[in-house]
């Protein structure tokens, strides 16, 4: 798994306000990071997001020119064992979509 992979993954088991179901994730931990560890970062994509968007947490992929839609969830980064959760690779995001999901990560953990 290498940063900015979409992979479509199974969120479950979850609580709260967490994301959940079967959905797609954006990595945002480096490759020397998820080899050392297998446990890479990731970002939850949604259709919904409302708050995220409304708090300037979430990147749109409206016109990303992506297969994948919705919008990534920055403000709910986690780690995750793609293998254990049936993780398939969906796609690489355009540059400048990762570079602005790693800027909203950065200014949340500022």
């Amino acid at each position: 798994m290498n940063r900015g992979e979409v992979w479509l993954v199974s969120l479950d088991s979850t609580i709260g306000h967490e994301q959940q179901g079967k959905r797609p994730v954006v990595n945002v931990s480096s490759a020397s990071f998820n080899k050392l560890t297998r446990l890479p970062i990731v970002v939850p994509v949604t259709s919904g997001g409302d708050f995220a968007r409304t708090a300037g947490f979430a990147v749109s992929l409206e016109e990303a020119g992506t297969k994948t839609r919705g919008v990534i969830r920055c403000d709910q980064p986690q780690t995750l064992d793609p293998d254990a959760r049936s993780g398939k690779r969906l796609e690489r995001l355009p540059d400048v979509i990762v570079n602005d999901v790693l800027a909203r990560l950065e200014a949340i953990l500022r």
